[in-house]
């Protein structure tokens, strides 16, 4: 049908679809008082003048409809029967309606509800995960203590070196991806069988199993180097702290990895590149 066979409503034609709209629709004056509203709306309020309940221009006049008065765009209201429901705000002003305004609600509580379920699943998901959500080529704090227990009793057992090095690194916010290249590095310098991961302070985590204090000490030596020719370029190099320690006879994985950690916070509250054992 084209738009010239198409014709135009007449009021009372106007006025009987808006009262059978399944949507509640309010109508406001240009002063925002209440002028009308469907039937819809009138049932969302538990309101009904037919029936000798309250009309809504008498709960304006009590202050009880201003949630659907404001001008956000979402409207909480508790129904007569004590439910929550969410409604999304649409507001019409037509042409020639003498600043008449019609606004729509539509109920996205069952949305809304999904959403958070979906945030929920979220959360628990990444509480559940083993890798760093920044670095997924390494592991989180949590994947590094479920793979470090059974470390930590191979080495109480057989009295077998264990070390643990945190390293911090300060860089610009602009220099982030140097980050990664960083964590490449860590790859590469260490062995098929020690761990790599990230706290959530995003300081490294190297688990080196069969090493020795003195042989991870070692290793940062060698890191500082790598860790200048990181910055060439025209970047600046990245400046790092180390905490280290070994597994002692009573450690657990928890233990051994915030004795690492402790050392790393006083690392960094001396100079740049000093190291720390604990």
């Amino acid at each position: 049908m084209s738009h010239s066979m198409l014709k135009s409503l007449m009021p009372e034609e106007t006025g009987a679809l808006l009262d059978a709209c399944p949507l509640p629709v309010l109508l406001l004056d240009a002063a925002g008082c209440i002028r009308g509203c469907n039937r819809a709306f009138a049932a969302l309020i538990g309101a009904d003048a037919d029936n000798g309940h309250e009309a809504p221009e008498d709960l304006q006049k009590e202050g009880l409809l201003e949630p659907f008065l404001g001008r956000g765009t979402l409207v909480n209201w508790i129904t007569s029967d004590g439910d929550e429901r969410w409604l999304s705000v649409e507001s019409l002003t037509p042409v020639g309606s003498r600043g008449y305004t019609a606004r729509f609600y539509h109920d996205v509580t069952d949305k809304l509800r999904l959403v958070k379920e979906r945030d929920a699943l979220v959360m628990q998901l990444k509480q559940h995960t083993l890798r760093d959500e920044a670095l997924p080529a390494l592991m989180n704090r949590r994947g590094v203590m479920y793979s470090l227990e059974p470390m930590v009793a191979r080495c109480r057992r057989y009295a077998s070196p264990l070390s643990v090095i945190a390293m911090g690194i300060d860089m610009p916010p602009e220099q982030e991806k140097l980050r990664v290249r960083i964590g490449h590095l860590l790859r590469d310098q260490t062995r098929w069988a020690d761990l790599l991961g990230c706290n959530d302070n995003q300081d490294f985590l190297l688990v080196l199993q069969e090493t020795t204090r003195e042989s991870a000490l070692r290793l940062v030596d060698k890191l500082r180097v790598h860790l200048v020719h990181l910055g060439t370029g025209g970047a600046s190099p990245a400046s790092a702290c180390y905490g280290i320690t070994d597994c002692r006879r009573d450690d657990d994985a928890e233990c051994l990895l915030e004795r690492a950690e402790a050392a790393l916070v006083k690392a960094r509250k001396g100079q740049n590149g000093s190291a720390i054992c604990l």
